[in-house]
């Protein structure tokens, strides 16, 4: 069963997905409006996906979200890893982007 956290990281990254190499940033209140995700559950979930290194943020009035890897090249089983233990998924990312 995949926890509500799971979710509202994988309908995040399909938000951040559609926007995939437009150059445009995402704001959180954009993607919490958009996906109905509480705010704090999606800083949490950035956070954490901004970690693993599949998103990168921008401070600033001009500032956002956006994904940095191709949404066709990430698998679900990833993120449910990311969910549950983000240390460890970040470690393998790395380790699979040195290897590959």
């Amino acid at each position: 069963m995949m926890s509500k956290k799971c979710k509202y990281a994988l309908k995040a990254l399909i938000r951040l997905g559609k926007e995939y190499g437009g150059g445009n940033l995402l704001l959180t209140d954009d993607i919490t409006r958009s996906e109905h995700i509480p705010k704090k559950f999606l800083e949490q979930i950035l956070l954490d996906l901004k970690h693993a290194g599949y998103v990168r943020s921008k401070q600033g009035s001009k500032g956002g979200y956006r994904l940095v890897q191709d949404p066709n090249r990430i698998s679900l089983a990833e993120l449910y890893l990311c969910r549950r233990n983000s240390t460890k998924l970040a470690m393998t990312v790395r380790t699979r982007r040195s290897v590959g």
